[in-house]
Order: C-alpha cells, then structure tokens, then sequence
C-alpha cells in the first residue's frame, strides 16, 4: 500500500463504505468508521459533492450517493455475476440463521479481497472494514481459495510472494500445503486470531459454474462463540450450498447432482 496516493486510496474507500452502509452519514461518521482524520474527511466529501457522487442534506448534515456514484463499475459486477441472483440470497440466508458476518471472498494475486460483506447482527460482534483485503494465506476464505489450486500452483505464488517485501511476513510452505491438503478432505477451512484477534473463520469453496472465477463463503465472529457454535454453522453451511438450483452449477443437473453427493459424503470433523 505504500505505493498508493493517499487522497486516492480514501477515495475509494469512502466509496466502498456507503457501498456497505446503504444509507446517509455524516462527516463525523464517515472519519470515525475509516479512520480518517475529520478535517481530511470533511475536504474529500466536499470534493466528491462538488464532482456530483455525493449530495447533501443541510438540515441533517448528512451525505448520500447519488445516481453517478451507484453506477460505477455496475457492468463489472452484472458481467461476473449475470444470472447468479442465488448468491446474495445464500448470504443473506446465512445472516439470518446464524446472526455472524458472511462474507464473499475472490482471489486477487497474493491476497482475497472480501467482494461483499454482512455485517453481523449479534450485540457482540466485530466490525469487518467493507472493502477489506487480507493476504490469502492467512484467514479461512484465502485457504479455501488456495485449496483449489494444486500444489504447483500454490508453490509458485508463495515463491513469488517470499520473494517479495516482507510486510505480512514469509510465508512456511511445507505447513502450508499440508494444511491446504487437509481443507481439501475436509471440505472447509477454519482460521483463528489469523487477522484480527479473538475472531475466527469457517469457510468453503462457493460451487460456481463452469469459467467463472474461483469464490470463497466465510462466516465469521468472536472466537469463543463460532468455536460452540462451529458444527451447526458447518451443517447449515453445507445444505445451503447442497440446495442451489442446477441452473446455479451451468445447467448441468448430472453435475449438481455429484458435486452434492459428494459433499454429503464429507464428514464434519469435530471442532
């Protein structure tokens, strides 16, 4: 991140927080949840009001998208995922029955970015910064990522990112595989403390058609409860993904009807 404008990278992460919050804020509220100082906060708002992705309600002090903010980068998005209206239900169904955060992770070289994030409902609960980008190897939704690569190809990436600046840390291959070999058995990565302490992660590999690229679906919370609450989140998790239409799998029903089998057939370790 060091290479990376500062005004430009808060940009956009004003950007990605109203594209998670789905309502008005103040400055205040914008500085607070970013990190930004108020007085940074307050020019970058002004900016994008004057540029027209921002309005503002004097009597409430507020500002919101506008209509040029909300469709930048849509065509992106409607391309990945035309037709695939099952994923934001699976997650919301999540949400609902278990009250953690889901999140939807995708491969981005060295790291999984988190492409859509549910905010926990729970009274005790942490918050994941919309937008967030962790180094691939470390929580459950990066493993899960790795997990369907062969080993080459793991191999290679930890080369070139052991190569590299060391800000997260070399990388130990040889554990690394060996776990990656265990989530494959398994059907599912757990991560603890891996990024933020006192937090955990169950993930698995989201069945997606044919060409489409590789996605992560994470449940997360404090550690104490999804350590208690690992096996239901586990077996909900997995009916979810048993439950997508064939249409979801490219149509293929004899392949709908593998892939679940298969998965039925993975025992859910203890936790």
């Amino acid at each position: 991140m060091d290479s990376v404008v500062k005004s430009a990278g808060r940009v956009l992460e004003i950007f990605e927080f109203f594209a998670h919050r789905h309502g008005p804020a103040t400055v205040s509220e914008v500085s607070t949840a970013l990190g930004f100082p108020l007085s940074s906060t307050s020019v970058l708002l002004k900016s994008l009001l004057t540029l027209g992705y921002l309005e503002y309600a004097p009597r409430s002090r507020e500002y919101q998208p506008t209509i040029r903010f909300a469709v930048l980068g849509t065509w992106i998005f409607d391309r990945m995922f035309a037709g695939e209206e099952e994923i934001p239900r699976l997650m919301d169904a999540l949400q609902v029955e278990t009250g953690e955060t889901i999140v939807l992770g995708m491969q981005h070289d060295a790291y999984v970015d988190y492409i859509r994030i549910l905010q926990s409902t729970l009274p005790v609960r942490f918050y994941l910064k919309p937008g967030s980008r962790r180094p691939i190897w470390l929580p459950a939704a990066g493993k899960v990522l790795l997990a369907q690569q062969s080993d080459r190809e793991v191999t290679a990436l930890v080369r070139r990112i052991n190569a590299g600046p060391a800000a997260e840390g070399r990388v130990a291959l040889k554990p690394l595989l060996a776990e990656l070999a265990q989530i494959r058995e398994a059907g599912y990565a757990r991560s603890e403390a891996s990024v933020i302490p006192d937090t955990a992660m169950l993930a698995m590999a989201l069945p997606v058609p044919p060409g489409h690229r590789p996605l992560a679906l994470g449940v997360s919370g404090p550690l104490e409860r999804m350590r208690r609450n690992s096996r239901q989140i586990l077996a909900l998790m997995r009916r979810k993904l048993e439950a997508l239409s064939p249409q979801f799998w490219g149509g293929n029903t004899a392949a709908a009807a593998e892939k679940g089998s298969d998965q039925r057939h993975r025992r859910t370790p203890q936790m």
